[in-house]
């Protein structure tokens, strides 16, 4: 009932954007021949070879005897042809109907019940948004560039972009992107219909990445005018079901507390707009703080960078980053751990010497204060195991200072936050005691019970949870920019945000994990097929913000997901596609991204043109 009631909705489409499909329209002529010009009416039609030419169905004779007559001749003429357009334009499209419902009926009748959008072949065209972005950051040309002097016999840019482009649309494993490659709309060549060399092309990602990641940021930034002064950074695993160990697959600190898998370490880089810069793939014991300074000097030298500002969470502060990123001349906005501080220090942190507040007028309460402190952080030894390459700290062997400034902030709206996360704690913590639940979790509430090292039962850990209320609401920032004003760091950290969000999309939307690949190569391949997916979806949602602001991600993905039609072969030569999703925010996508908007019919020319594509596939 939904196809026959889309298909009867094409009706009340009358105008002239109707895809440009062979309809043989009729059109009124003025020729010149000899000295006098003529009125003819013309009809378009396509030859036995396909090629389009006209031929001559009236002769009004000489326009000037004909204006004598009626100074409206041609005016009425026109009129008249164009009412007959529009009938034969309905018979067209009523034989398309017809066609198209006996066909679904056909489906239906085999399916029963069951049927549904899946009964018929339709075609992905979302898959078009993903081709224009490709060709915008001048990829087929970089790919080319890398394979002039390959020897492989496959076409590396057309391998490439499938795998992205069904990461986006449809992600999944290597083998199910192999057997979806005849549910879009273009034809892909005999390179995508051989599994192996899905797998073959991940070894050239592997050893080009360098490069290819260094030319996409370029092209990145000649779209988008990016300017890297500020590099957000973050860090996350990717767990493997497995526990074979590799170079790169290794036990370590799971984010998803995966204990018994081997990770693998990211390392990411987003500018402030968003859009991933550059990125780092780590061994999976590897801790996070190592992981900051090479993928910054790195990024420096490629983009030739004299200053910039490092902005990262506090996992990755470390006195050590700190004065690296100092030495390489950059500058930083990170933040700092409080809660283990000295008994000095800590007093100093919630003294009332503050500098800003915001008051509510109407109850007199405090919502929000500030205060910059200059710190003098020590710096101590640092000592590496010879068998583990483990790094220790000796503090009996201080080696200088380095001055920073902490902005410490109280909100009051975090406090509360904070607060109602700890009491939930305590009373997950109290139910697994009196449960005689296992201590061995590695949830939070865990830190909150007091395990004794002889006899006795655990109980809570009274003493931790005052500190953790005492806590409540502060927060803290390190920096070097001592100058730069309370609400200039504060803007600059509140974006770290987004490079949280660009993991989440990998791992949710991207579907980045699990990863159903195992060698180190394939590993490397496969993340960097998923770093340029996520490159080309976020700058196509800035692109889209500029012009669509209220566009979301979960929107634009699920437009282009189900942008859909189906091809129905009314005429051989003129295969006439219906557009089956009636999805807005596809129709305003393409036309802010400067593609053109499809009908409910379109030709297959009209197909090409407005979608920039070519070889669309028929029945």
């Amino acid at each position: 009932k939904f196809f026959l009631f889309l298909l009867r909705s094409v009706r009340v489409y009358g105008n002239t954007r109707y895809g440009g499909f062979c309809l043989m329209p009729v059109n009124v002529s003025i020729v010149k021949n000899g000295n006098h010009r003529y009125i003819r009416v013309c009809q378009s039609y396509r030859n036995e070879k396909g090629q389009p030419t006209s031929r001559v169905i009236e002769n009004h004779g000489r326009l000037d005897l004909a204006l004598a007559k009626d100074p409206q001749y041609v005016e009425k003429l026109r009129e008249r042809v164009k009412d007959q357009n529009e009938l034969e334009k309905q018979a067209k499209i009523g034989l398309i109907e017809k066609q198209a419902a006996e066909t679904m009926q056909h489906y239906q009748d085999l399916a029963g019940e069951k049927a549904n959008t899946e009964s018929f072949h339709c075609l992905n065209v979302g898959m078009t948004v993903v081709k224009k972005l490709w060709n915008d950051l001048s990829l087929p040309s970089i790919f080319r560039y890398f394979d002039r002097n390959s020897r492989a016999h496959y076409a590396y840019n057309d391998l490439v972009f499938y795998l992205c482009m069904s990461r986006i649309l449809v992600p999944g494993s290597k083998l199910k992107n192999f057997y979806d490659k005849d549910d879009y709309i273009l034809d892909f060549n005999d390179d995508i219909t051989n599994l192996r060399n899905l797998c073959r092309v991940l070894d050239r990602l592997s050893e080009d990445k360098p490069s290819l990641v260094n030319c996409l940021g370029h092209q990145v930034g000649k779209l988008t005018g990016r300017k890297v002064t500020a590099a957000f950074y973050d860090v996350t695993t990717y767990e493997f079901e497995s526990q074979c160990q590799s170079e790169l697959k290794d036990f370590g600190l799971s984010k998803a507390n995966k204990v018994n898998e081997v990770p693998v370490v990211m390392g990411l880089v987003m500018d402030e707009n968003g859009i991933p810069v550059d990125y780092e793939l780590f061994k999976g014991n590897t801790s996070e703080f190592g992981t900051l300074c090479p993928i910054i000097e790195r990024l420096k030298q490629n983009y030739q960078l004299e200053k910039v500002v490092v902005v990262a969470d506090r996992g990755l502060n470390s006195n050590e980053n700190l004065v690296k990123l100092l030495d390489m001349g950059c500058d930083f906005v990170i933040a700092q751990k409080i809660k283990n501080l000295g008994k000095d220090m800590a007093e100093k942190v919630r003294s009332d010497d503050w500098q800003g507040m915001h008051i509510d007028t109407q109850s007199g309460e405090v919502l929000y204060k500030w205060r910059k402190m200059a710190v003098d952080k020590p710096l101590y030894e640092t000592k590496i195991n010879p068998v583990t390459g483990k790094k220790s700290i000796s503090r009996n062997k201080e080696i200088g200072n380095l001055s920073v400034t902490w902005l410490v902030t109280y909100s009051q709206a975090r406090a509360n936050k904070d607060l109602a996360d700890l009491n939930r704690k305590i009373e997950k913590a109290q139910k697994a005691l009196d449960g005689n639940q296992s201590l061995s979790s590695t949830k939070g509430y865990i830190g909150l019970i007091k395990v004794p090292k002889g006899e006795g039962k655990p109980e809570l850990n009274l003493e931790k949870i005052r500190k953790e209320q005492e806590w409540a609401g502060y927060y803290a920032i390190c920096t070097n920019m001592s100058d730069k004003s309370h609400e200039d760091i504060m803007k600059q950290y509140r974006q770290l945000w987004r490079i949280e969000d660009c993991l989440r999309t990998s791992k949710s939307y991207l579907e980045a994990r699990p990863c159903f690949v195992w060698t180190d190569e394939h590993i490397n391949g496969h993340f960097l097929s998923c770093f340029i997916s996520l490159v080309i979806e976020k700058l196509a949602m800035h692109l889209l913000k500029q012009k669509l602001p209220e566009m979301t991600e979960e929107r634009f993905l699920k437009a282009i997901r189900q942008a859909k039609v189906l091809p129905m072969n009314t005429d051989p030569l003129n295969p006439v596609y219906l557009k089956l999703e009636c999805n807005e925010d596809f129709d305003r996508i393409c036309e802010a991204l400067g593609l053109g908007v499809l009908s409910r019919c379109e030709s297959r020319a009209g197909l090409h043109k407005k979608l920039r594509i070519k070889g669309a596939k028929t029945m």
